[in-house]
């Protein structure tokens, strides 16, 4: 089985995974990491992407030093970590992960490519409300009329001080 495994500068490679090291995941992990965060390295993110479940293993405690440059996408799920997963600082490598049901697929450089591309338009969506811009017609004519007096409070808007205060 491959996984993706992200160093710290954010540089990806293919890592594969026998299948008597599946049964002991973390400890595989862990092993093949080059360089950890503080604690155990611990399931931090999940995503639902076209009938599969999109897995982030890592650290979330660390060193300043060894922060992981990559930027997951939005929108991941946590167990324990109430932060979204983009703004989210990790240490040491990230490990990604791909199941459908309980059963461990290969997941590529190229595959998770079209997943963080996805949902990165998903999170561009997101963050615009999901609308796309149009052009609107506005009756402008009003605004060349002679100008109402505003009355507010009983004050004619006309009546009020100027602040000439030097502040």
């Amino acid at each position: 089985m491959k996984c993706i495994q992200i160093f710290k500068d954010g540089k990806m490679d293919e890592l594969n995974i026998s299948s008597k090291n599946i049964k002991n995941i973390i400890k595989f992990l862990t092993g093949s990491s080059k360089s950890q965060g503080n604690n155990g390295l611990v399931l931090l993110y999940t995503w639902k992407f076209e009938g599969s479940i999109i897995c982030c293993y890592g650290w979330y405690d660390g060193v300043t030093g060894f922060e992981n440059f990559h930027e997951l996408p939005h929108g991941g799920m946590s167990d324990f970590i109430e932060e979204d997963s983009s703004e989210k600082k990790l240490y040491g490598d990230i490990f990604i992960l791909k199941y459908q049901g309980t059963k461990n697929i290969d997941i590529t450089v190229s595959d998770y490519s079209i997943f963080y591309s996805d949902y990165f338009d998903i999170s561009c969506n997101y963050s615009s409300g999901g609308e796309e811009e149009t052009d609107i017609d506005i009756d402008d004519s009003h605004l060349h009329e002679e100008e109402e007096e505003i009355v507010s409070d009983g004050h004619n808007i006309q009546d009020l001080e100027y602040d000439n205060y030097e502040y």
